[in-house]
């Protein structure tokens, strides 16, 4: 097995058993076996760290994702509330539809279930030990929920839990897409962004 080959191995073998059981739910030696390695110590050798990779899990899907969210809220001139939230929602369906099987929904399905409510918070300053990806790409999606958060006619702190339950909503969903078209019973891509899109705009308190 050549270096890259091992390291993607890696990286596929995680995100799936992670989408499957959450971030804490999975062990090295599990994502080791399921690489097809033979090196027990593998992760350490092309991540350094447990932490590690799930810094290169985030960094392989993040970046395209978040230059296309750029890209959509660039072309706006004035975005409202419905055109941030297709610009949020409009990356995921193409990156869950582009891979087949995809766990990147899943996954994040996972994290999010492992982190406090408000996801722009970041970790907490008391000692809160949630894992928090470092992949610098993560600032537009981080901007862009700020953006929808200061739309809403919420108190700051209402705000953003509004836009954190969204955040859950929407992920929620499109992991229960993955798993739906792994069954053959999935809707139409395109059917099915708009109804997430209609309903978390209902949600932030705003039609569409």
């Amino acid at each position: 097995m050549s270096l890259s080959t091992g390291r993607t191995a890696l990286l596929d073998s995680a995100e799936k058993l992670i989408a499957a059981r959450g971030v804490y739910g999975v062990s090295a030696r599990e994502v080791v076996r399921g690489a097809g390695h033979r090196n027990s110590s593998a992760i350490a050798y092309h991540f350094g760290s447990w932490h590690g990779l799930l810094d290169a899990i985030w960094a392989r899907r993040s970046p395209p994702i978040n230059a296309e969210r750029a890209a959509l809220i660039a072309a706006i001139d004035q975005p409202d509330i419905t055109q941030l939230v297709h610009a949020y929602i409009r990356p995921l369906t193409n990156q869950v539809t582009t891979h087949s099987p995809s766990h990147w929904a899943r996954f994040n399905e996972q994290w999010l279930a492992s982190v406090p409510l408000d996801v722009l918070g970041g970790p907490a300053p008391d000692g809160d030990h949630s894992y928090y990806p470092l992949d610098d790409s993560l600032d537009v999606v981080s901007t862009l929920l700020y953006r929808i958060a200061l739309t809403l006619d919420l108190p700051e702190v209402g705000a953003r839990r509004r836009v954190g339950l969204v955040v859950r909503f929407v992920f929620n969903a499109y992991a229960a897409w993955e798993r739906d078209r792994e069954n053959g019973t999935a809707p139409e891509p395109e059917e099915f962004e708009s109804e997430v899109e209609h309903m978390a705009c209902a949600m932030l308190g705003t039609g569409i």
